[in-house]
């Protein structure tokens, strides 16, 4: 016949768990032996937070992904951005990710920034023992129009918003 034990850990994942956890059965047939290693989800962070910068600008939003407990990031880490529905991340923004020790950092860079690129991005980080994300929304303001005055019909002057008149 067949035996089932289960082992619950109930508290949540956190520092004080990132452990290698071994079960060991013996019995009149023998021992055997499974390992678990618990580590913490990863954490996300945005900044600038609530941008608001002006089309024809670069602009830049930066996702940095750590663990809870500052340890090295696993190889199981997956870091996405998610975009309105009617922006192609690879054609219209480009994608820059970087590590460093302890973060992995995920930089989404408008390199021309226009009216169409508003609306909201989430990052998103991804482990084997959980998800995090973070959303920021951009609001892309339109500058302010050049202005023509001429006095006289042959000369003209151009004032541009911040001149002094």
């Amino acid at each position: 016949s067949t035996y089932e034990n289960v082992l619950t850990i109930n508290a949540a994942v956190s520092s004080i768990y990132r452990h290698t956890y071994t079960c060991t059965v013996v019995n009149a047939l023998g021992t055997d032996s499974k390992i678990l290693t618990a580590t913490p989800p990863p954490k996300v962070d945005i900044s600038p937070p609530g941008g608001t910068p002006t089309a024809g600008e670069t602009f830049s939003l930066t996702c940095s992904v750590t663990l809870e407990d500052e340890g090295p990031l696993t190889e199981d880490l997956m870091v996405q951005w998610e975009a309105p529905v009617d922006i192609n991340i690879d054609n219209d923004i480009q994608v820059i990710t970087t590590d460093s020790t302890g973060t992995r950092t995920s930089v989404l860079q408008f390199n021309i920034l226009r009216t169409s690129h508003g609306g909201q991005y989430t990052c998103k980080a991804t482990t084997t023992t959980g998800t995090d994300m973070a959303t920021e929304i951009i609001t892309v303001q339109i500058p302010p129009p050049t202005l023509s005055v001429s006095r006289d019909p042959d000369a003209s002057v151009t004032l541009r918003h911040g001149d002094p008149l």
